[in-house]
C-alpha cells in the first residue's frame, strides 16, 4: 500500500469521525448563575457557571465567556454543531408577565411600562443569541428544565419529581412523575405565590442580598428559636388543600422591582427590618429560625400533598429551593419518601443540563437516559499548569503524591488551613474537594478562625464536615450518601463534643 493511500486513508477517517461527533450546547441565562452544558455524541462531557469565567458572584450575563472556552476546547463549529437548548419558554415568561401587569396597568403604570420592555428585550435578545449559535434552538420549560436534571442524573429509573423556586416561567412549584416513557409534568402552585420568594424576602428582611444570601438565612436559624416568632411567620405563608398562597398585601414582588415586602411586614412580625450593615441581634437569630421552621413545614405538607399525584417513595428534588440542605435532611424522617436524590447543581445552572436532557429524551419511544453524576465538570487544570501558575513565588513544589497527602494531613494535624486545588472545576455552587479549604475541626477556634480571617464573613456560617464513605456511618446519622453537600445530617451522640464548636 503506497504511502498516499496510507494518507488518503487516514483523512477519510479524520473526516468520517469529524462528521460523527456531535455537540449540543445547553444554555442558562438573564435570572442568576449563568452556566453553559456541552454534550458530545448525547454524553454530557462539560458544564461550568458563567462567573468561574468572569469572577462576578452568581453572573446573570448571558455566558459568553463559558461558550468562548468550550468553542476553542472543542473545536465546535456550524457543522459539528446539532442544536442549542434553552433552560426556559421566554414565550411562556412573556404570558406571566403580561397577566401580571393587566392588574397593575391602571394602579403602577411605570412598573407595568418597564415590565412590558424588559420582558420584550429579553425575548428579543435570547432568539438573537442562540440563533447567532445555532438555527435549531430547543425551548426547555423552567421545571421542566430542573426536574430532566434531577431525574436522569440519579440512580431511580422511576420516581416523584419535585421542583421548587421562586419562579419558573409562571409555575412556583411542580410534581414530575418520571418512569420509562418520560416525565409527566403537572403544576402545584403558580405565581405570584411561591416559597422560594417568600424565603428570598425574609432573606432581604435579615440585611442579606436575596437570590444569594439564602443559605445564610439558614445557618442563621440554627442559632435562633423558632417558637418566638413562628407564629407571626405562620401569617406570611399558607400550604391548605393543596393550594400554596403567600399573603400578598405583604409581599409585592408582583408589584414593583425595588423591593420584595412593604412596611406592613415589620407590623406584623414586630421585628425591625436589619440593614446589611447592621449588627447581628437575637431577634434576627430568632426570626430567622422561624423562617426556616415555617419553610419546612410547607416543605412537608407539600411532599405529602403529592402522594395521590405519585405514590412513588423515590424523591427528585430540584429548583434553588433544593439548596435547602437543613430541610432536605429531615425529608425522609417527616414525609413517605424512602430515598432523596438532589444533584449536584439544582438551580438554574444545573438546567442548562437539563434543557439538553430534555430535548434527547423528548422524541424517544423509550426514556431509558442516564448523564453522569460526575460533578467535576468544568475546566481542568493539571499540575505542570498550577506549578507554572506559582512558579514566580517561593513555594516548596512536591510531586508526589503520597508525600504530598502526608505533608497536608501533617498540617492539617497541626491546626494548619489549607488551600486545595485540583483537577476540574466542579459545577454547582458547593466546594467539592477540588477547589476546598481544608481544615481541622477538631480545634475549637477553627471555624471562627477562617470565617473572621481567610473567608473574611459572618462568624456564625458554618463549613461542612467531609469523611471518607467508608467511615461517613461511624460518625453521622445517615441514610444515603450525601455527595453534594445538599443535606444536613446529625452528627452522632459520641462525637458531638469533639466535633462540633
Amino acid at each position: 500500500m503506497s504511502f498516499q493511500n496510507i494518507y488518503e486513508g487516514i483523512c477519510y477517517l479524520n473526516y468520517f469521525y469529524y462528521i460523527l461527533v456531535m455537540y449540543i450546547i445547553g444554555i442558562s441565562a438573564f435570572y442568576h448563575d449563568s452556566s453553559v452544558a456541552l454534550f458530545r455524541d448525547n454524553q454530557l462531557i462539560f458544564a461550568c457557571e458563567e462567573e468561574k469565567f468572569t469572577g462576578i458572584k452568581h453572573d446573570d450575563s448571558f455566558p459568553i465567556k463559558a461558550l468562548e472556552y468550550i468553542y476553542k476546547k472543542y473545536n465546535i463549529t456550524s457543522k459539528n454543531l446539532q442544536a442549542v437548548c434553552y433552560y426556559e419558554d421566554p414565550q411562556l415568561k412573556y404570558q406571566r408577565v403580561m397577566e401580571n401587569i393587566k392588574t397593575q396597568w391602571f394602579k403602577n403604570p411605570i412598573y407595568s411600562l418597564k415590565s412590558y420592555l424588559k420582558i420584550k428585550k429579553n425575548i428579543k435578545e435570547v432568539d438573537k443569541k442562540l440563533k447567532e449559535i445555532s438555527p435549531n434552538v430547543f425551548y426547555s420549560t423552567h421545571h421542566e428544565s430542573h426536574q430532566h436534571y434531577s431525574h436522569y442524573t440519579s440512580y431511580f429509573n422511576e420516581s416523584t419529581c419535585l421542583s421548587i423556586d421562586g419562579v419558573g416561567e409562571i409555575d412556583t412549584v411542580s410534581i414530575g412523575v418520571a418512569d420509562n416513557h418520560g416525565i409527566k409534568y403537572t403544576s402545584i402552585a403558580k405565581y405570584p405565590h411561591s416559597l422560594g420568594l417568600y424565603y428570598s424576602a425574609l432573606t432581604s428582611y435579615l440585611g442579606f442580598r436575596p437570590n444569594e444570601g439564602e443559605y445564610k438565612v439558614m445557618g442563621l436559624a440554627s442559632y435562633g428559636d423558632p417558637k418566638k416568632y413562628i407564629k407571626e411567620v405562620r401569617n406570611l405563608i399558607t400550604y391548605k388543600n393543596s393550594k400554596l398562597e403567600c399573603n400578598m398585601n405583604v409581599f409585592c414582588w408582583n408589584t414593583t422591582d425595588k423591593i420584595m415586602f412593604n412596611e406592613k411586614l415589620a407590623e406584623i412580625l414586630s421585628v425591625p427590618q436589619r440593614l446589611p450593615e447592621e449588627p447581628l441581634e437575637e431577634t434576627h437569630k430568632d426570626l430567622a429560625a422561624a423562617v426556616q421552621l415555617r419553610y419546612e413545614e410547607i416543605l412537608f405538607d407539600i411532599i405529602k400533598s403529592i402522594k395521590p399525584l405519585s405514590k412513588n417513595t423515590l424523591l427528585t428534588l430540584s429548583g434553588g429551593c433544593a439548596y435547602n440542605g437543613t430541610a432536605n435532611g429531615k425529608i425522609i424522617d417527616k414525609t413517605f419518601i424512602t430515598n432523596l436524590w438532589i444533584p449536584a447543581a439544582p438551580s438554574d445552572a444545573g438546567s442548562a443540563i437539563g434543557s439538553v436532557i430534555h430535548y434527547l429524551v423528548k422524541d424517544r419511544e423509550k426514556k431509558y437516559f442516564k448523564v453522569t453524576r460526575n460533578p467535576f465538570l468544568g475546566p481542568f487544570y493539571d499540575n505542570n499548569t498550577i506549578r507554572y501558575a506559582i512558579g514566580h513565588r517561593k513555594y516548596k513544589l512536591i510531586t508526589d503524591e503520597m508525600k504530598l497527602r502526608t505533608h497536608i494531613a501533617e498540617k492539617l494535624n497541626e491546626g494548619k488551613v489549607v488551600g486545595w486545588f485540583q483537577g476540574h472545576i466542579e459545577f454547582g455552587s458547593r466546594a467539592l474537594g477540588n477547589r476546598s479549604i481544608l481544615a481541622n475541626p477538631t480545634f475549637p477556634d477553627m471555624k471562627d478562625r477562617i470565617n473572621k480571617v481567610i473567608k473574611k464573613r459572618e462568624g456564625f456560617r458554618p463549613f461542612a464536615p467531609m469523611v471518607t464513605k467508608e467511615r461517613q456511618h461511624d460518625y453521622f446519622d445517615m441514610l444515603t450518601d450525601v455527595p453534594y453537600m445538599n443535606q444536613v445530617v446529625k452528627v452522632k451522640e459520641q462525637y458531638r463534643d469533639k466535633l462540633t464548636y
